[in-house]
């Protein structure tokens, strides 16, 4: 069975208050491209279709045509809401669109929703897993006792998953990790979320799946390989991503359910772009790519200049931040001061104090007649 894996639409979003909306039409315009070229027997959308919870109406009326157009291409689109969609709006009238083959499930139901779908092999069924909050599953599946989140999702694919020998794919959004949070890639666009007081599941408690398609993190990438996924987001919708290669994932689900990946790439008109240099080699740069590129400028310049990103945006229209080294620096200085404060290293302070005051680094002889002095006043002890 071949399946297309989307997540991570954010149709309306906009990017340091610049909108994207024309660029998400040719986004989606280029996944719609790609499913006639590839066919297809499923499409998943794994949550966040919209980027807010009260999507604007230009937005609305694009992420109408993209399910429109996904429709009339006669394929099974199973679509589940995330943490950014408001549940109730993006599953306004799914009872009446199942027919045209596309599933919305926008809640958590007790078991989980279990779609069937058949290929030459036999079935393969397709669980659904909208996001929502461990506390909220735990009240619909009467686990309040449960102190240990994994077991509340061990429970509850316990109780949803069929006992049989098909093949099984669950959508899910949500963090997801092996052992710790840090193995994963997280960007600046995603929204914290909060798993019952944990903000990551571990890979674990998905045992018996054989497919495990993820939406939240933005950038494409196993949780574990062969098995559970993060398509990514289709777009940059932040500069911690500029160097992620975007994409769509392709699945191949075998006879006995092993999986085959390939990341068909997306392209948008504008990349997200960063610049560092001088001002003046910034404005005689020979630059490469689409002068209409979303640009992050750093300026290396120690001396102020007038109006840069005024002068800079004769340039480079879409210049949506501009940083300074220097105060960069500053900043990076006073927060190393403060920090240092915090803990209480007086021994440090007094260094650079020392330092100052003597143009010269205080010797390890002072140090330490320095710190045997700091502790007998810590002890009150007079001398």
């Amino acid at each position: 069975m071949k399946i297309l894996h989307i997540a991570d639409l954010h149709i309306g979003r906009y990017f340091n208050g610049v909108s994207l909306l024309e660029d998400q039409r040719e986004m989606l315009q280029d996944i719609l491209r790609i499913i006639k070229e590839q066919n297809p027997d499923v499409v998943l959308i794994a949550g966040d279709l919209y980027d807010r919870s009260i999507p604007r109406e230009d937005a609305v009326k694009l992420n109408d045509f993209f399910l429109t157009e996904l429709v009339k291409l006669g394929k099974k689109n199973l679509v589940i809401t995330g943490n950014h969609d408001s549940h109730e709006r993006v599953g306004f009238l799914s009872s009446l669109l199942e027919d045209k083959g596309l599933i919305v499930e926008n809640t958590v139901r007790r078991p989980l929703r279990c779609i069937t779908l058949k290929d030459e092999f036999g079935p393969v069924e397709f669980y659904l897993f909208p996001y929502r909050d461990t506390s909220i599953l735990k009240n619909i599946y009467e686990l309040e006792s449960f102190k240990d989140d994994s077991m509340v999702y061990e429970r509850i694919f316990k109780e949803s998953r069929k006992v049989n020998s098909n093949r099984k794919v669950l959508v899910y959004h949500g963090f997801v990790a092996g052992s710790a949070k840090d193995e994963m890639e997280e960007s600046d666009s995603e929204r914290l979320l909060s798993v019952g007081g944990h903000d990551y599941i571990k890979s674990s408690v998905f045992e018996g799946f054989h497919y495990v398609a993820l939406g939240h993190l933005h950038k494409a990438q196993w949780v574990e390989r062969g098995r559970i996924r993060y398509s990514g987001s289709p777009m940059k919708y932040s500069f911690s991503e500029e160097n992620h290669n975007k994409s769509v994932s392709l699945i191949t689900l075998s006879a006995e359910g092993a999986v085959e990946v390939s990341e068909i790439p997306i392209y948008t008109k504008r990349d997200v772009v960063t610049l560092e240099g001088h001002f003046t080699e910034l404005m005689n740069l020979q630059y490469e790519g689409n002068p209409e590129d979303y640009i992050r400028v750093f300026l290396k310049d120690q001396e102020e200049i007038l109006d840069p990103m005024m002068r800079l945006r004769t340039k480079f229209p879409n210049i949506l931040e501009l940083r300074k080294k220097r105060e960069e620096e500053n900043l990076f200085n006073e927060q190393a001061e403060f920090s240092m404060i915090q803990q209480n290293d007086v021994t440090a302070l007094f260094r650079d104090f020392y330092k100052l005051k003597n143009e010269r680094d205080m010797d390890e002889n002072a140090a330490e007649l320095f710190k045997e002095i700091l502790i007998s006043l810590e002890r009150g002890e007079k001398g």
